[in-house]
């Protein structure tokens, strides 16, 4: 393989544009599980509940008990079998919507967490190729297998505090003794969005909308506009 062969097929590394960057601390795939049955919704729904889990055990057998199934969504869509069939031959299409969810421990390195990664995509894989053996089984479809944190919002503490050290260190370079800048308004935080980088980041971000104005003393007028911190 030459050279340029070697450079060409090499990927940069995707950099993270957040506040925080820490340790992913779980896998995450989204999945839907769908079926046809003329017989109504109750006995597709139960149908779909077996075959959520029975998969969800082969999980846990592969990956621990720790491996979690979190049914999302359902939908109804009725349509027909045949161009040319009756009204009773009518087939309800109902598919559920989830997650499953596994964990990284934080002692795991490199090489084992992309052993689990392996591991829950060949059993996602598995799934996908056994439900197409026939059209009378449930139907599975995966998504992409991503690394996140389980409870974003505990690091909500540290990305105020940064937030605010941010105010302050624009404040001071932006403001002059003649003029210092305060913060003057705040809006309400919104909840810890997630960046997914690679299998060792994640970044955290928490978007905090900050006013800095020129506050006066008491008699001589209210503060003089000024410019915004995010």
């Amino acid at each position: 393989m030459s050279y340029k062969e070697s450079y060409e097929s090499f990927r940069e590394p995707t950099s993270v544009r957040a506040e925080l960057i820490v340790r992913p601390d779980l896998l995450r795939v989204a999945f839907s599980v769908s079926l046809e049955l003329t017989e109504g919704v109750d006995p597709a729904l139960s149908v779909l509940q077996r075959a959520c889990e029975q998969l969800h055990r082969r999980f846990q057998d592969a990956l621990g008990p720790g491996v979690t199934l979190r049914p999302r969504n359902v939908r109804f869509d009725r349509s027909a079998l045949k161009k040319l069939a009756m009204p009773d031959e009518e087939a309800t299409h109902t598919a559920v919507e989830g997650l499953f969810e596994v964990p990284l421990p934080s002692e795991l390195d490199f090489w084992a967490r992309s052993s689990r990664v392996a591991t829950l995509a060949r059993l996602c894989h598995a799934a996908l190729g056994d439900s197409r053996q026939s059209k009378k089984l449930p139907r599975f479809s995966f998504g992409n297998v991503e690394a996140l944190v389980a409870q974003p919002e505990a690091h909500r503490t540290e990305l105020l505090r940064r937030s605010v050290t941010r105010a302050r260190e624009l404040a001071s370079t932006v403001g002059s003794p003649e003029a210092p800048l305060h913060v003057v308004d705040c809006s309400a935080p919104g909840p810890v969005e997630q960046s997914p980088a690679s299998l060792e980041e994640v970044g955290l971000s928490l978007h905090v909308h900050c006013r800095l104005g020129v506050v006066h003393a008491p008699g001589r007028g209210e503060d003089r506009g000024g410019t915004e911190s995010r």
